[in-house]
C-alpha cells in the first residue's frame, strides 16, 4: 500500500492533528482536506496546554543544563509548528493538497520501487519504535532527572515531544511522495523518449513536462515552508546525540559516577544508535530526491532526439536547486548527517573533558 493511499493519507493528517501541526484533515470519502471548527477549538487547546508546559518545563529545569537545552529545541520547533498551523496562507496544507492531487490523478496504483518502498517501511518501523521508547521506557530514565513533580514533567514532555514526532514525520513523508512523483515522471519521460516512432510523442512529452513544472513548484514550496521546522528537528536530534553520548562515555571513562542500571545503559545506547539511524534515514531519502533530479537532467542530456522544448525545460531545470535546500541556507543531505554527528561527537568529549576530574572525584 503506498503512502499516499487515501486511508494512510487520512491516517496521517489526523495523526498531525491530533499533535496540533493543522487545523484540516484528509477526507477519504470527498478526497478532499477538510477544516472543522471543533479541530480549531483542539488546535487552539493544545497550544495553550504546550506553551504552559513548555513555561514549567523551563523553570523547573533552570538548574539542570541538559533537560533545559532539550526543552529549548523542542520548544522552537513547538513555536514554527504553531506558526505555521495559523498562518493565513496554509502553505504546507497547499502543498499536502498538490502532492495527493497529483498522486490520485495521475500516479494511483503505478509501484513506487524497491528503494521508495524500503525508506517507507524503514521509517515507520523507526517512528513506531520511537513512540514505545518515549512512552513505556522513557518515563524511567526521566525519572532520575525530574525527580520532583514527575508526573507533571512527564506529561509535558510527552507534550512536546510528540509535535515534535509528528513535525518530523509529516516533514519526512512529504519529501518520500515528492520523490515517488520524480521517479514516476523520469520513468514515463524514459518510455517515451526511448520510443521515437510512437504517435502523439509530443503531446505526451508536454504532459510529462507539465506535471514536472508542477512538481517544481511544490518542491520549491517544501522548501520554505517546512525550513524552520526542520532545523529545529535537526538542532533537537543533534542535543540528543551530545547527551545520550555524554552518559555513553561517561560509562566507559568512569563508570562509578553513574547512577544507572545496567537496562538503563542498554536504553541509553539503543537511544543514541537509533536517533543516528534517524538523522541518516532522514537525510538517505534528501539523496533519493537529488538522484532522480540528477537523472532527470540525464534523461533530458542523453535523448537523441532533443528538440526545443526539451532544450527550454532542461535550462528550467537547471534553475532549480538540485538537493532540499533549508532557508535557502542548509543544504539537507547526508554530508549534513555526518557532519552534525562529528560535532556532536566533538562537543560531547569536550564536555566530558571539562567534567571529567569532577567524575572520577
Amino acid at each position: 500500500m503506498g503512502v499516499t493511499s487515501s486511508q494512510l493519507c487520512s491516517l496521517l493528517t489526523k495523526f498531525t492533528a491530533l499533535n496540533g501541526l493543522n487545523t484540516y484533515y484528509f477526507d477519504p470519502k470527498t478526497n478532499a482536506f477538510r477544516g472543522s471548527w471543533k479541530l480549531k477549538i483542539y488546535c487552539a487547546i493544545h497550544h495553550a496546554l504546550c506553551v504552559l508546559a513548555l513555561a514549567h518545563m523551563s523553570y523547573s529545569t533552570l538548574s539542570n543544563m541538559r533537560v533545559s537545552v532539550t526543552v529549548l529545541t523542542i520548544g522552537g520547533t513547538m513555536a514554527c509548528c504553531v506558526k505555521s498551523c495559523w498562518e493565513k496562507a496554509q502553505g504546507i496544507r497547499k502543498l499536502a493538497r498538490g502532492l495527493v492531487n497529483m498522486e490520485q490523478k495521475y500516479f494511483a496504483g503505478r509501484p513506487s520501487g524497491l528503494l521508495l518502498k524500503f525508506r517507507y517501511y524503514m521509517k515507520i518501523t523507526f517512528c513506531s519504535i520511537t513512540l514505545l521508547r518515549i512512552h513505556l521506557i522513557q518515563p524511567i530514565y526521566m525519572r532520575r532527572l525530574l525527580p520532583s513533580q514527575f508526573y507533571l514533567n512527564m506529561g509535558a514532555y510527552w507534550l512536546l515531544y510528540n509535535m515534535l514526532l509528528a513535525a518530523a514525520l509529516g516533514f519526512y513523508f512529504l519529501l518520500w511522495e515528492m520523490c515517488r512523483i520524480q521517479k514516476l515522471i523520469n520513468d514515463q519521460m524514459t518510455l517515451i523518449l526511448a520510443r521515437s516512432g510512437q504517435r502523439n510523442r509530443l503531446t505526451k512529452m508536454q504532459h510529462c513536462l507539465r506535471l514536472y513544472s508542477k512538481l517544481l513548484l511544490l518542491c520549491d514550496q517544501f522548501n520554505g515552508q517546512l525550513g524552520h521546522v526542520a532545523i529545529w528537528v535537526l538542532a533537537c536530534k543533534s542535543w540528543f546525540q551530545i547527551t545520550y553520548g555524554y552518559e555513553i562515555y561517561q560509562m566507559v571513562a568512569a563508570p562509578k559516577s553513574i547512577d544507572l542500571s545496567t537496562s538503563m545503559r542498554v536504553f541509553v545506547i539503543f537511544s543514541y544508535i537509533l536517533d543516528a539511524m534517524n538523522l541518516f534515514v532522514g537525510t538517505d531519502i534528501s539523496e533519493l530526491f537529488s538522484t532522480f533530479r540528477a537523472d532527470s537532467r540525464r534523461i533530458l542530456r542523453e535523448t537523441s532526439r532533443l528538440d526545443r522544448l526539451l532544450s527550454m525545460f532542461a535550462l528550467k531545470l537547471a534553475l532549480h536547486p538540485q538537493r532540499v535546500v533549508l532557508l535557502n541556507v542548509f543544504t539537507f543531505d547526508r554530508k549534513l548527517t555526518l557532519t552534525l554527528l562529528a560535532k556532536s561527537t566533538l562537543y560531547t568529549i569536550c564536555w566530558l573533558q571539562s567534567d571529567y576530574n569532577k567524575l572520577k572525584a
